[in-house]
């Protein structure tokens, strides 16, 4: 330890004798790198000796280095020959600096020694050209071309420079905005063309006035001149038309030319046809009506064509139509064919083609089908031709040659619609009647006997249609049937063979029986053959 303190001596000694040496050659003035901000520092001659990179800092070095080793009380890595404030390790370096009190990072005024570490103290800046020291947000000169003074959003050319910062401050512009016409009234940039406008239509007339407003006329002012009608706010135009409506009935005509107006032609005049009036000058007419004098009001005129200016409804007293027939008749007006006559009007017709003039309907005694065929159209008691046959008798049958009547439906007396009448001058016989049976000797028995006779209603006697018996002798009333007889010769009532076939009437006749079984004929009291009526009794039972 003794050791170590004695060489720090030596060392000490061995620096003031250098620094005595210094101070002798430079006629006593203070080495200026020697200055030193370490106040606790004994020696700070930074240009005595350098010190060993080996030695430890403030380490003055041994007699054994041969050489010095630098002091660095901060260790910063900045000896304190170099370091302007050895006791501070973030500074180290002396900066020539300019006071930044905006703190925009560019200084202005006067420049200062200042001891810094990598960047100037805060509050400076190693730049001056800061052009607004007091604004932190304008900091250098920036160039512009355009100038919009009353920032309306409108420039004007105008170039030179102005203090900025990051880009040009407002008001200022490299590029144009429109043509400010004054850029001291943030209400007035655009130039217009102007005209008077008294009537608020915003149309005006006279010459034109440049205004700068803000792109539209002033109060008073339109954009556009040529008002046809200065004093009229609801026509400011020239607009074509190519048809009149005079008096507005809604009917116009043909006219073309141009008409002072508004946003619409006024009234009166159109682009649009709207009929064709007749009289433009009166509204209660407007339609030309080609029509015919209807004198008689039916609907159909007659005579010349007349044209006539009227209203939208046809003229009373004309018609379109000039065909009636029946010019001074309202209830004819048109021709109708027909193909029948029913002259008499008593509903039955004849044929007859034609045409009528009528109504609605072909009039009375006129038809399009027959109704009937009337033989006498002339006469309205008689209308249809019948056949018939005279009838002298009158039995209600004729007889003779036939004629065809006029009539009223019926035969008239005297005839009849038959002409079979077989007795013409007996009323009570007319017709034929068929018979098949006879009674000639009237005892109310028949035979068989057909033909004819003419009679009336019903067949006379003594003809008949169906048989009453079977006369066997018509001629004769007694006699009217056939019996098979049996002599019988004993008048017991039984009679015996050879049987005949006999015409009788009511009764028997004498000597004869129907009976032919009388065993003994002669014998009155024999009449019976026992075995016989035995025979016949079994063949009853059976």
């Amino acid at each position: 330890m003794g050791m170590i303190r004695r060489t720090w001596l030596a060392l000490a000694l061995a620096l003031l004798g250098l620094q005595a040496g210094c101070t002798g050659r430079n006629g006593g003035e203070e080495d200026a790198g020697s200055t030193t901000k370490d106040a606790g520092s004994t020696t700070g001659d930074a240009g005595s000796t350098t010190s060993d990179a080996g030695s430890p800092p403030g380490d003055a070095g041994s007699a054994e280095d041969g050489g010095t080793s630098l002091v660095d009380d901060d260790q910063d890595g900045h000896p304190a020959a170099e370091d302007c404030d050895d006791h501070a390790a973030e500074v180290w370096r002396e900066l020539t600096v300019y006071p930044d009190t905006d703190l925009d990072g560019i200084g202005a005024g006067e420049a200062e020694k200042r001891c810094s570490g990598t960047q100037p103290p805060r509050g400076y800046s190693l730049q001056a050209t800061d052009c607004a020291p007091e604004d932190a947000v304008r900091w250098r000169q920036l160039s512009y071309f355009f100038r919009d003074v009353d920032g309306d959003g409108f420039t004007v050319a105008s170039s030179g420079q102005v203090c900025g910062g990051e880009q040009l401050p407002a008001g200022y512009t490299l590029v144009s905005s429109g043509s400010d016409c004054d850029d001291t009234q943030a209400t007035r940039w655009a130039l217009v063309t102007s005209y008077v406008d008294t009537d608020g239509d915003g149309f005006g007339t006279g010459d034109a006035v440049l205004q700068c407003t803000t792109g539209i006329p002033e109060l008073g002012y339109a954009p556009r001149g040529q008002d046809c009608a200065p004093g009229d706010n609801t026509r400011w135009r020239m607009l074509a038309y190519s048809h009149r409506d005079e008096d507005l009935d809604g009917a116009t005509r043909a006219e073309s030319g141009q008409v002072c107006g508004g946003a619409a032609l006024p009234a009166g005049y159109t682009q649009s046809p709207g009929g064709d009036d007749c009289n433009d000058t009166n509204a209660a007419v407007q339609v030309s009506w080609s029509v015919f004098p209807d004198t008689d009001g039916d609907g159909v005129g007659a005579g010349s064509r007349e044209t006539v200016c009227a209203g939208k409804e046809r003229p009373a007293g004309y018609s379109p139509t000039g065909t009636d027939c029946e010019p001074e008749d309202a209830s004819h007006w048109q021709w109708l064919s027909y193909l029948h006559r029913d002259t008499d009007l008593d509903g039955f017709t004849v044929p007859s083609p034609g045409q009528v003039c009528s109504g609605t309907a072909l009039p009375p005694g006129y038809a399009t089908s027959a109704r009937g065929e009337d033989c006498d159209d002339s006469n309205t008691s008689i209308h249809q031709s019948l056949q018939g046959w005279p009838d002298t008798d009158g039995d209600g049958v004729g007889a003779g040659t036939a004629k065809t009547l006029c009539t009223d439906g019926s035969l008239p007396p005297s005839w009849s619609p038959v002409g079979t009448d077989c007795a013409p001058d007996e009323a009570d016989r007319w017709k034929r009647l068929g018979y098949t049976y006879v009674d000639q000797d009237g005892d109310g028995q028949t035979v068989r006997s057909t033909g004819s006779v003419c009679t009336g209603d019903t067949l006379p006697l003594p003809y008949f249609t169906k048989a009453t018996g079977n006369d066997c002798d018509d001629a004769d009333a007694l006699l009217f049937r056939w019996s098979v007889l049996y002599p019988d010769k004993d008048s017991d009532g039984a009679g015996a063979p050879p049987r005949v076939i006999q015409c009788i009437g009511e009764s028997l006749p004498l000597g004869h029986s129907i009976y032919g079984d009388d065993v003994n004929d002669a014998d009155p009291s024999r009449q019976v053959d026992a075995e016989q009526d035995e025979e016949d009794e079994l063949i009853l039972e059976l």
